[in-house]
């Protein structure tokens, strides 16, 4: 059985209520939800949060739950993986082989892109995840201040150095996550030693309000379907 998680607290302060941002209507968190529930490969999804409110729309919508999220998984120091654990030690999740993260505040994908994140982790048998590759500035341009002095970020990098020279940079996109349950409770994470990508170069991580508008731009553009 693969179940779908949507972790969605309630306590962000940049963005307050990120998670329940709207755009045509619809918040962040019921994006999530519909996007497991349109896949063919997740038998459910459910919900973490430590809000009643934010419950009762993920459960509108179509999620299960668990029930509230205990304070201490809930502070702004609580890790996603930590919510995850707790909630594959339910009996409810005995027979769950694998668990997908859908994340609110990376809303650009579709439930194709989360069955094709599925497939490749059952066929593999590691984990998955979805990448964008970087493409400026790269990773060998960027500096750091040491000592009050500018110098590159990576030893003996230089960023005089064209950019079609270095090789290809990857950041993690944040909208799927694909792990068995066997890795995350070895590893305490969702990467395995041998972790697969995905690359889909169209993505938004909403941490500020700012992101949120960027994110409508793509919407109100067409460049994003709901």
């Amino acid at each position: 059985m693969i179940i779908g998680i949507v972790p969605a607290r309630s306590g962000s302060k940049g963005f307050k209520n990120k998670n329940i941002s709207k755009i045509k209507g619809v918040t962040l968190l019921e994006l999530a939800v519909d996007v497991g529930l349109g896949s063919e490969l997740l038998s459910n999804v459910f919900v973490s949060t430590d809000s009643v409110e934010y419950e009762a729309i993920a459960l509108n919508r179509g999620a299960k739950s668990l029930g509230i999220r205990p304070k201490y998984l809930a502070s702004d120091c609580s890790k996603t993986i930590d919510v995850v654990l707790d909630l594959i030690s339910k009996p409810t999740f005995r027979n769950v082989t694998h668990i997908v993260l859908l994340q609110p505040t990376s809303p650009v994908r579709d439930s194709k892109l989360v069955d094709e994140c599925i497939d490749l982790a059952l066929k593999s048998n590691e984990s998955v995840v979805t990448v964008a590759q970087i493409e400026d500035p790269h990773p060998y341009k960027v500096k750091k201040i040491t000592n009050g002095v500018l110098v590159p970020f990576i030893d003996n990098s230089d960023s005089e150095t064209p950019r079609q020279q270095f090789l290809p940079a990857y950041e993690l996109t944040g909208a799927v996550y694909v792990s068995s349950v066997e890795n995350i409770l070895m590893n305490k994470s969702f990467f395995s030693d041998g972790t697969k990508s995905i690359k889909h170069d169209l993505f938004v991580n909403i941490d500020s309000e700012q992101d949120f508008f960027f994110f409508e731009f793509m919407v109100n553009k067409g460049l994003v379907e709901l």
